[in-house]
């Protein structure tokens, strides 16, 4: 409980929302790209090598876009109902005063994302004419809905998503600092991320702390539940959303979309490797739950440890 209290305490210094947000007219006129290219899950195709450079530069303003609607799927479907859930005493071990104010000032933090890269995607699409783009639902919340409505017992779909936002919160801020730093995209788009990463290194603290404070908390069935959703909150995250891209790209009217993608799956059998998920498989070591035959098991057959 000592470090929550440390960032309770130091909130009002450290929360983006009490600093300045972004300039949005700091990229006014610039020619540079929104979003880089290597991000993009089917870069290396050469389909997309062979498209003109108007196609191309659209293709990456809509990856923009996607990143950021992620972003809100995140904070709305997963991380602001656990906050929710905490605050209406339904995660055991989390029922006291401490852990619901830095809840309370972690969804100041993630409605004040929302504005910014609601902003974002709005300057966006203006610029880029991309008005008319609408992103289909992520595979993150679609597969973690599926695998509530696979569960009967409530506090069953609360774990699930429990185990989704501690994923989600601890592989966030490395899932930012890939354009945080980034000097060749559009200087608003680096400035947006950046504001939304000092708020998230904080918030993966936050709940790999909570998850010591409730797993304890919880009953045997339930930490062996718990332990065995993590390892398929990791491989969600690490979905590489070839569905949705295939969407906006037909949205794009871009040739081939659907050939390249097709040809793109295999990719996404290996995405996991794109992900620096130790800090997971070290937070399930500290709190236990690898010390148990579930949680060894469901890490082990995930091929994470």
């Amino acid at each position: 409980m000592d470090l929550l209290n440390r960032i309770a305490r130091s909130w009002s210094h450290r929360a983006q929302v009490k600093k300045n947000e972004p300039d949005t007219l700091i990229d006014a006129g610039t020619d540079l790209p929104e979003f880089l290219e290597h991000l993009l899950p089917f870069h290396e195709h050469p389909r997309y090598q062979a498209l003109d450079t108007d196609t191309k530069m659209r293709i990456l303003s809509c990856g923009w876009i996607i990143y950021n609607e992620k972003t809100v799927a995140i904070e709305l479907d997963i991380v602001s109902p656990v906050c929710q859930d905490i605050l209406y005493d339904n995660v055991p071990g989390l029922d006291n005063e401490l852990s619901k104010e830095i809840v309370c000032e972690t969804l100041v933090d993630e409605a004040y994302h929302l504005l910014l890269v609601k902003n974002a995607n709005r300057i966006t699409r203006q610029r880029r004419q991309l008005e008319h783009i609408r992103i289909p639902q992520f595979a993150l919340v679609r597969q973690m809905r599926e695998e509530q409505d696979r569960h009967m017992p409530s506090w069953a779909g609360l774990l699930v998503r429990l185990s989704t936002a501690v994923v989600s919160e601890i592989f966030i801020s490395d899932y930012l600092h890939q354009l945080s730093e980034e000097t060749s995209i559009q200087p608003l788009n680096r400035a947006t991320v950046a504001a939304h990463r000092h708020d998230e290194l904080a918030h993966s603290k936050i709940f790999s702390e909570l998850t010591r404070n409730f797993y304890h908390a919880l009953g045997s069935t339930q930490k062996g539940f718990f332990a065995s959703m993590l390892p398929k909150s990791i491989h969600w995250f690490a979905d590489q959303e070839l569905d949705l891209w295939l969407d906006v790209l037909q949205q794009l009217g871009v040739p081939g979309a659907q050939a390249m993608v097709e040809e793109c799956r295999e990719l996404n059998r290996v995405a996991l490797d794109r992900l620096d998920y130790s800090g997971v498989v070290k937070l399930a070591s500290e709190v236990g739950i690898l010390d148990s035959a579930e949680g060894h098991a469901a890490f082990r057959n995930a091929r994470l440890i």
